[in-house]
């Protein structure tokens, strides 16, 4: 998202990455509208549930008119923050050319715009969000050092399937169990079915499978339900209610049998409706994620977060396993919610587009393996030695099939960390657009919405960025696949003037971590662990402080393995600058050693023990030029 963006809506859309109600990506996705004329007008709809920008085959805008009961082309306003109608029918004949060069260059709205509506639409369809149950899931979702939440064992959903007296449901309902539950299953050009993923990407360790009702026929016609004028919220609900009371009342459901969190709440819960959506984006019956307004409980189980799509003639498992990844995991979206980028993990997540794609919606990719460790799906082995003395080092390997990860994590902040794995272009990631060694940089201040430090970072090989300047959805060169200058280090800066690819932490400093000779793509990826940098025998820092501060040397710490260490301060006259050594002990900077005389020269001399240093020059007061010399 651009610096554009209101702070208001940063605000909101932080707070929607972390939650569980989040949004379908689409991009280049196709839809039919039947416009009043009863043409089948043609739209290309790029965007999410939050915002879409919807266009013609020749690019021109459109929005849907109340009035005038279809999509009419549509311009920017003079303040560039809406879209207005022209109140001209939208058709799919000649191209419109009205003011503008060629429609395939029209702009569309202003970010800062996009990111206002996008807030406006997330208000409206979850005003839930300081619920208990909402506090849960973000919780989850915290990034930090251990998984605090696994999800494994038998899971059990509920997936209601309605028709309608308009649109009898053609998919029977053993189609719709198989397409669900069957564990080999290749229908409808699937690779798997929903619960065949996820037992593929938990290896085996989460097994969610769904009770598949009968069809439930609506008490009113489609057209009702599907009407243009109000918002998918509206009338989807009221079939969603009428539906639950259905299984209820007539059909006898046990809801205790289902899966629910810790307030009650049912994990899986999902709608399944006849034929196409028959709606425009937002519309109608247009496939969402929401939360239901109106409560419904029986025998212990309450609603909360649904989802409802419609099956079409061919149903891909994408869009149901992205939205349980939500709705039962409370994973977040890793893609830009106001489109100015692809996010930057784009195709290498199910959570991103990995699971839309004209391949990867029949057989999604995987999550990526930090997702996968917090629902405790994988190992961790830390690999920086500050946090584990007994870091492997030297030559590792990283298997692409396996379900362990490497990790390197900030000293000074628990909840940053690099993960490490491998990908390979195999069975769940047979579609993912490269292969090789892949890097991910997790910050839990980081968001979705901001491509340039999102919550979760692919560090892209060939350093272009291509998702986050919004030129593709990952390509060949992202990830570390055995190209002598594709090391991974500390060398370039991510400042955001440069947004390079590195090792560095988000603070700017160096992490100490790099991966070199990274083995060709395989199953099983090979890779060096850089050393950790220790203090020479001798070594001399000049600096320069400003009144009251600080600074580090060698920065961020240092492995000492025990002996002497000598620190002599030389600071300007007329100055109090003082001289600390600290060591890593119990998860925090320890103080060991220190000199603080009311001088600018201080001195320490200081028996070590083994372990992770660093030292202090801190001004009491004055500012000005320092040398420090270190020995050992």
């Amino acid at each position: 998202m651009r610096t554009s963006m209101t702070i208001a809506a940063a605000m909101v859309l932080s707070l929607a990455a972390v939650t569980a109600e989040a949004a379908i990506p689409y991009q280049g996705h196709t839809y039919e509208f039947r416009q009043p004329s009863g043409e089948k007008l043609k739209i290309r709809l790029d965007g999410n549930d939050y915002y879409a920008e919807q266009r013609t085959e020749d690019g021109s805008l459109i929005v849907y008119d109340n009035a005038k009961h279809g999509f009419c082309y549509a311009h920017v306003n003079a303040t560039g923050d809406q879209l207005v109608s022209s109140g001209v029918l939208a058709t799919n004949g000649k191209p419109r050319m009205s003011g503008i060069a060629s429609a395939k260059s029209e702009p569309g709205l202003s970010t800062a715009a996009k990111a206002r509506l996008a807030q406006e639409r997330y208000q409206k369809m979850h005003g839930h969000t300081l619920d208990v149950a909402q506090r849960t899931t973000a919780a989850m979702m915290a990034p930090s050092a251990v998984a605090n939440a696994p999800v494994s064992g038998q899971m059990r959903g509920l997936t209601v399937i309605i028709d309608f007296s308009d649109a009898p449901g053609t998919i029977t309902k053993p189609q719709v169990e198989s397409f669900l539950n069957d564990p080999a299953y290749t229908g409808f050009g699937n690779a798997q079915s929903v619960r065949g993923y996820f037992l593929a990407v938990s290896g085996n360790k989460l097994d969610y499978s769904n009770t598949v009702t009968r069809y439930y026929r609506a008490k009113r016609p489609k057209t009702y339900y599907a009407d243009a004028s109000l918002d998918s919220g509206t009338r989807s609900q009221e079939l969603i209610m009428e539906a639950l009371n259905w299984v209820k009342s007539s059909e006898g459901f046990d809801f205790s049998t289902l899966s629910r969190d810790s307030t009650g709440h049912i994990k899986g819960l999902n709608f399944f409706y006849a034929g196409e959506a028959d709606s425009p984006w937002s519309k109608g019956l247009w496939p969402h994620m929401g939360w239901l307004g109106e409560r419904f409980c029986s025998n212990g189980a309450c609603t909360g977060s649904y989802q409802i799509s419609n099956m079409g003639q061919q149903p891909a498992i994408g869009t149901f396993v992205h939205e349980s990844g939500h709705l039962i995991m409370g994973w977040p979206d890793l893609y830009d919610y106001d489109g100015s980028s692809q996010g930057s993990v784009a195709d290498f997540c199910v959570m991103g587009f990995g699971g839309v794609g004209f391949q990867s919606q029949h057989r999604p990719t995987k999550p990526v393996g930090f997702l996968r460790y917090l629902a405790g799906w994988e190992t961790v082995t830390e690999l920086n030695p500050a946090i584990n003395r007994s870091a492997p080092t030297g030559r590792l390997s990283e298997d692409a099939s396996g379900h362990a990860l490497y990790r390197w994590s900030n000293p000074a902040n628990a909840a940053e960390a690099f993960y490490v794995e491998a990908i390979h272009k195999s069975e769940q990631n047979l579609y993912q657009p490269d292969q090789g060694l892949a890097v991910f940089h997790i910050d839990p201040t980081g968001t979705n919405t901001d491509e340039w430090h999102p919550y979760i970072q692919m560090e892209h090989a060939d350093g272009k960025r291509d998702p986050e300047n919004n030129v593709n959805r990952g390509d060949g060169g992202d990830l570390y696949d055995g190209v002598a200058t594709r090391a991974f280090n500390n060398n370039v800066p991510n400042a955001l003037a440069s947004h390079g690819t590195n090792s560095r932490w988000w603070n700017g400093y160096a992490s100490g971590f790099e991966l070199a000779n990274i083995s060709v793509p395989g199953k099983i990826v090979s890779f060096d662990v850089g050393a950790v940098p220790t203090v020479p025998a001798a070594n001399v820092y000049n600096g320069t402080l400003a009144n009251q501060a600080e600074a580090i040397h060698p920065n961020p710490w240092f492995e000492y393995k025990g002996g002497t260490l000598g620190a002599v301060l030389v600071g300007p006259a007329g100055t109090d600058f003082d001289l600390r050594i600290e060591k890593w002990s119990n998860a925090a900077w320890v103080k060991v050693a220190e000199s603080a005389g009311e001088t600018s020269q201080e001195k320490i001399s200081y028996v070590a023990a083994a372990g992770y240093y660093r030292i202090i020059v801190a001004s009491y007061s004055g500012a000005g030029n320092y040398k420090l010399t270190v020995t050992k």
